[in-house]
């Protein structure tokens, strides 16, 4: 056994929040998002699966939307986390 010290490591959160359409998930994920980055929108994607809805709260910062569209498979939800996992400006 080893007793060390604490340390902070990168980390990458993976998060995903539930509720019906106008119930503020968005909202919700950007103010969540905007605590955990100090404000840095930049690093920020949104996988946007109701017609615009992340656009709606660009005035917050300068995040970034990959909007996707039917069939919503697991396999296009994955890809669009790809997406958002191998992008340059992260």
């Amino acid at each position: 056994m080893i007793l060390k010290k604490s340390e902070r490591k990168n980390a990458k959160i993976k998060m995903a929040l539930q509720g019906s359409a106008g119930s503020g998930k968005t909202y919700s994920s950007l103010l969540l998002s905007q605590g955990l980055i100090d404000g840095n929108f930049s690093k920020v994607a949104i996988i946007d699966t109701e017609n615009g809805s992340a656009d709606l709260y660009a005035d917050l910062g300068n995040y970034n939307v990959l909007t996707l569209n039917t069939p919503f498979t697991p396999e296009s939800y994955i890809k669009a986390m790809e997406v958002c996992e191998n992008a340059k400006w992260r």
